[in-house]
């Protein structure tokens, strides 16, 4: 009986020792192996407005991670020096956009629309995100599209941006 005790723990043990191997193999296989980004706001800004087609000018960098990314707060320009995977997450608050009957933003990459984020509701929030993939150094923006001035909101914060690389 001790006998088959002993070989029944060394089947457990050998049982556990697999599952946990399998479990590290996975977990390497599926999650990148580092996560890096710069994060910024737009605040104290209310009652002023977003020209049609200008840059956000974020003026509150929360987190920098990510020594390839930097950013410019007078140009509103992030330059990406490395090439890579980038997934870029934003928010933007809007008070109406004039005539407008919908608001758009768009994520840019050197001065081009890359993904656009609209909605007929004129005051409230926008929110969009693109996963850009980058072969040289780049320039991103976040880019009032509506085709008329947005109205900013008095709220303590009006946008919100997380540039996070994605590093195998």
């Amino acid at each position: 009986m001790c006998n088959c005790f002993n070989k029944m723990t060394l089947y457990i043990l050998i049982f556990f020792l697999l599952i946990g191997f399998l479990v590290f193999v996975i977990v390497d296989i599926t999650t990148p192996a580092a996560l890096g980004g710069i994060q910024a706001q737009l605040d104290d800004s209310g009652g002023e407005i977003q020209a049609d087609g200008s840059n956000v000018i974020f003026n509150t960098e929360l987190n920098d991670q990510s020594s390839a990314i930097s950013y410019n707060s007078v140009t509103g320009e992030f330059t990406i020096a490395a090439p890579g995977n980038y997934l870029v997450n934003w928010w933007y608050a809007t008070d109406g956009a004039g005539p407008a009957i919908n608001v758009s933003f768009a994520v840019a990459v050197d001065g081009v629309a890359y993904s656009t984020a609209s909605s007929p509701i004129v005051s409230g929030q926008l929110s969009g995100d693109a996963l850009v993939t980058l072969a040289s150094p780049a320039v991103i923006t976040l880019i009032n599209v509506t085709g008329d001035d947005v109205f900013i909101p008095s709220t303590p914060v009006q946008a919100n941006i997380v540039i996070t690389e994605v590093v195998d």
